[in-house]
């Protein structure tokens, strides 16, 4: 009569309330001298004359969050928000970002 055709009714989705914002930090940070700290990265020049720019190399597995850092540091530095890698909003076992222009 159909019986084993038949699949159980999914139940709807229950609403779960969002958890409530936090009135107070839950932990401090010694963050030290963010003004003077960002100024001496903006300011940086390498010490030998021969030397125009300095590189730093992120290594890391697929998705690990390479040219996040790098648009996160980018932002801090020009203070506005900058995207300088893209980078992929699914997780995936191939590199998204392919080539990263120096500025």
């Amino acid at each position: 009569m159909g019986w084993g055709n038949s699949k159980p009714a999914t139940p709807p989705p229950v609403w779960v309330p969002p958890s409530p914002t936090l009135k107070e930090p839950w932990r401090n940070v010694a963050w030290g001298k963010k003004a003077k700290d960002l100024q001496y990265v903006k300011d940086y020049e390498p010490d030998h004359e021969d030397i125009k720019q300095i590189r730093i190399l992120l290594y890391g597995p697929v998705g690990a969050g390479k040219s996040s850092f790098i648009n996160s540091v980018t932002s801090v530095v020009r203070e506005r928000l900058s995207i300088a890698a893209l980078a992929s909003a699914t997780t995936s076992d191939k590199s998204f970002t392919k080539k990263v222009r120096t500025l």
